[in-house]
């Protein structure tokens, strides 16, 4: 795998954790036997929680998983999709288009 691919959410209440575990788990189910990605896990941060995949290509597993999430967005605030390679620090922001700032891991 190349590719770090972060789904980040507001909120790291209770709540907001369970709905991510479970779109985690609708993830995990979608890419099943695939060799292009895997869920890494989630992480709680600072007011956000943390969705992570490893990907071979990450904006075309973007493009395979983002349904899903969009299927996900009346019940999770999606803040921003970045990834960035394995051996890299800063990400790339493919979601939304017109994302300002920095995307940090918080």
């Amino acid at each position: 795998m190349n590719h770090q691919l972060v789904l980040q959410f507001h909120g790291d209440d209770e709540e907001t954790l369970d709905k991510v575990i479970d779109l985690e788990d609708r993830l995990i189910e979608a890419l099943e036997g695939s060799t292009a990605a895997e869920v890494d896990g989630h992480e709680p941060g600072d007011g956000v929680i943390n969705l992570v995949l490893l990907a071979k290509n990450a904006t075309k597993v973007w493009e395979r998983i983002e349904p899903i999430v969009e299927g996900a967005s009346d019940e999770l605030d999606i803040n921003a999709v970045a990834f960035r390679t394995l051996d890299a620090e800063e990400f790339t922001v493919l979601w939304p288009v017109d994302y300002e700032g920095e995307f940090e891991l918080a």
